[in-house]
């Protein structure tokens, strides 16, 4: 709990004018600023009591994104709704946004938590492709006069998914000829449905008609109902990192990171509809990576590196830290997969001058180069070619 903004600027007035009042010994003012100073002390002493058994406990929240997946410029309505179990409660309301443009409606509302629900409708948009973010919702409740101020975070920030194709491409699917189920890799956007038949066996109640084994119930002359039986898929986690030299722009104005984070949202979008969790691993120039836990209903930041048994690292192997981490996850057991960002063909595409050829020729000699004291699986892929690229490693986890 805290003053609120307005009243700290009052007490800090009138501690002001105390202070030079009994400098000037000017009485009525001692007097009248000793009055105020006290008087807003007893009143917040008072009032913070009553705010002590306010907590998130009492508010429930929702924020809904729809649609939840659309293309960059398309308008995108946000709507993040508040009531409270007790009523008559002073409140502020305020959603933030993180890459997110609003166009229609405001972030913030405020009023007294009544019988309804208190509600904030925006409409937003992004130009560029990628994970955006809509909160947290954050609540601040006061007492009735506005002196005291009790702040709370009730509702985590939610993912945001923006493309910048018409559609998605589709997501990888094997099979469980493989001998053991692929997290996340199957023909159904559901969890929990029927994947790959295994045997059918008789069933003492009712079954539906659509499970029944027709065929093998018709054959056997024991009267009983054969069903058949799938096993079913099961959710995991996908660990993507994005490593150094990829914050650039290209002559054509091709950002280079946007498009990679494209490409991946390309492919964990289905993933998480089927209940997998995205970890988004990204170097940054400290040297200190910053982990992003993506789930389909909201996103949390993670410190350190999460226990995680593979990595695909996408990098152009800039910072010479980078390969020392890579190493170190190596040690630790952690399964690292490299695809490197080889932007020749794409400077190409836009001019093939000499120099241009000498300087993808060089580039190309100094990835392989930085990728052999590795001793790491590798691919190396064009920007244009990276999404099949990373489609292909994923569908059939082969060495490359």
């Amino acid at each position: 709990m805290m003053l609120s903004e307005r009243i700290a600027y009052f007490y800090q007035a009138a501690s002001i004018s105390f202070a030079i009042s009994l400098m000037l010994n000017l009485q009525p003012i001692i007097v009248l600023s000793l009055y105020l100073m006290i008087f807003t002390t007893i009143y917040a002493l008072l009032a913070s009591r009553g705010l002590k058994s306010v907590s998130p406990n009492l508010f429930v929240s929702s924020v809904t994104v729809n649609p939840n997946l659309s293309k960059i410029w398309d308008e995108v309505e946000i709507r993040a709704t508040v009531a409270s179990l007790r009523k008559g409660l002073p409140a502020i309301i305020k959603l933030d946004l993180d890459g997110l443009e609003t166009i229609r409606g405001a972030g913030t509302w405020s009023g007294l938590l009544g019988d309804g629900e208190a509600s904030i409708d925006l409409v937003v948009r992004s130009v560029d492709p990628g994970i955006k973010f809509a909160g947290p919702l954050k609540i601040a409740v006061m007492d009735p006069l506005g002196v005291i101020v009790k702040e709370f975070e009730i509702h985590p920030r939610i993912p945001v998914f923006i493309i910048k194709g018409d559609r998605l491409p589709g997501h990888p699917s094997a099979y469980s000829s493989l001998s053991y189920p692929l997290i996340g890799f199957s023909k159904s956007r559901f969890i929990g449905v029927d994947h790959e038949y295994r045997i059918s066996q008789p069933q003492e109640s009712e079954a539906p008609a659509k499970i029944i084994d027709w065929k093998k119930t018709a054959q056997r002359d024991d009267g009983r109902v054969y069903v058949k039986l799938y096993d079913r898929l099961m959710k995991g986690d996908l660990a993507f990192g994005i490593g150094s030299g990829l914050e650039i722009i290209l002559p054509n104005g091709l950002k280079v990171y946007s498009e990679i984070v494209q490409g991946i949202l390309a492919i964990v979008l289905p993933h998480l509809e089927e209940g997998s969790r995205i970890w988004l691993i990204r170097w940054s120039e400290s040297g200190e990576p910053s982990t992003l836990l993506v789930e389909k209903s909201r996103v949390i930041d993670i410190p350190g590196i999460p226990s995680i048994k593979s990595l695909i690292h996408i990098t152009r192997l800039i910072d010479e830290r980078e390969s020392t981490f890579l190493k170190k996850l190596s040690s630790r057991g952690v399964t690292v997969k490299l695809i490197l960002i080889d932007l020749g063909a794409d400077l190409l595409e836009i001019s093939r001058e000499e120099w241009i050829r000498r300087t993808v020729d060089l580039e190309m000699r100094r990835l392989l180069e930085k990728v052999k004291s590795l001793d790491t699986p590798y691919a190396v892929t064009s920007l244009k070619d990276f999404g099949e690229c990373l489609r292909r490693i994923l569908t059939y986890r082969r060495a490359v």
